[in-house]
């Protein structure tokens, strides 16, 4: 089982048990709601860790991948073989993709055979498209021979070029992924003004010249719903859970309500806000459980300090 696997094996073992711990033995619903809000932390973070964390090392790798190939066509040139290159190259150092090159070496070394040694360095790289097609390159140019360092130095420079090609998108997509963070917080702040502003005006029965302007008018779109098990309230009864289980006010007043609708708002427009950056700045969805995290934790924080503050 790799890491990944292991990763998802755990915390979602540690997720389960404490959503069934929630489910059967807390003493309310409220507490239950936050433990299953931790569970899912539990299942999300370590599982976004390491994606960040191995997005980073694939990088790393295809930024010395290329010097390496380069070091192993100039020594064929001196006329090495391709396993005596791999094995001189493999002395030097690639930053991350050291110790996998003295691997092959090794492996070269109690003579098992260059395919195989290649198969299991392309299946260890297989997360980077860009080493896995490199290499299978390199196998087929290896069996019908031929000039195997000018294939080499080919790779590398079009390798680079991907890299330079990919770093320039970066750089233009980095200003996009900058603006989706300037949409969710200015979408925070129109929420907290509302709260602010909107919710008094509400709750406040307006007259114009001794004529009521909003007869009949209640303030609480879920206030019929307090009392009431109808299954039509089950939209009210989910803010209500969400107002008790962070302390948002009683179930009967309007402020709990709007206080609860836009704290949900805010929670999905930053999770697939988050989800929508990682897709334009790395191409991947799951590379996005970072900026959600990143704005699910910082918006949560945010409008409950303003809240209980009483800044709104």
């Amino acid at each position: 089982m790799d890491s990944e696997n292991r990763i998802l094996v755990f915390s979602g073992a540690a997720a389960a048990a404490m959503i069934t711990i929630a489910i059967i033995f807390s003493p309310s619903a409220a507490v239950s709601f936050n433990m299953i809000l931790a569970a899912v932390l539990i299942l999300a973070v370590p599982y976004s860790a390491f994606k960040f964390v191995e997005l980073k090392r694939i990088k790393a790798y295809e930024n010395e991948f290329p010097n390496f190939l380069r070091d192993i066509a100039e020594s064929q040139r001196a006329g090495l073989s391709i396993i005596e290159a791999i094995k001189t190259a493999s002395k030097s150092e690639y930053g991350a993709l050291t110790k996998e090159l003295r691997k092959m070496s090794d492996q070269l070394s109690w003579n098992v055979p260059l395919e195989k040694v290649l198969k299991k360095f392309s299946h260890k790289m297989g997360k980077s498209d860009i080493i896995r097609r490199s290499i299978i390159i390199i196998m087929q140019a290896n069996k019908s021979g031929g000039n195997i360092e000018d294939v080499m130095e080919s790779l590398a420079s079009n390798i680079e070029s991907i890299k330079d090609v990919q770093q320039e998108k970066s750089l233009m997509l980095n200003q996009q992924v900058v603006m989706m963070y300037a949409i969710f917080f200015i979408f925070l702040g129109i929420t907290l003004a509302l709260i602010k502003f909107l919710i008094p005006l509400l709750q406040t029965q307006n007259q114009i010249g001794g004529f009521v302007v909003l007869e009949n008018f209640n303030s609480n779109p879920c206030a019929i719903c307090v009392a009431s098990p109808d299954s039509m309230c089950i939209g009210c009864h989910a803010f209500f859970l969400v107002s008790d289980s962070f302390d948002l006010g009683k179930r009967e007043e309007a402020s709990a309500y709007y206080k609860s609708l836009f704290l949900t708002m805010i929670m999905i427009q930053g999770l697939f806000t988050g989800l929508i950056a990682g897709q334009i700045s790395n191409d991947s969805v799951v590379a996005g459980l970072k900026h959600s995290l990143l704005m699910l934790i910082s918006g949560f924080s945010i409008f409950m300090v303003v809240t209980k503050l009483g800044l709104v």
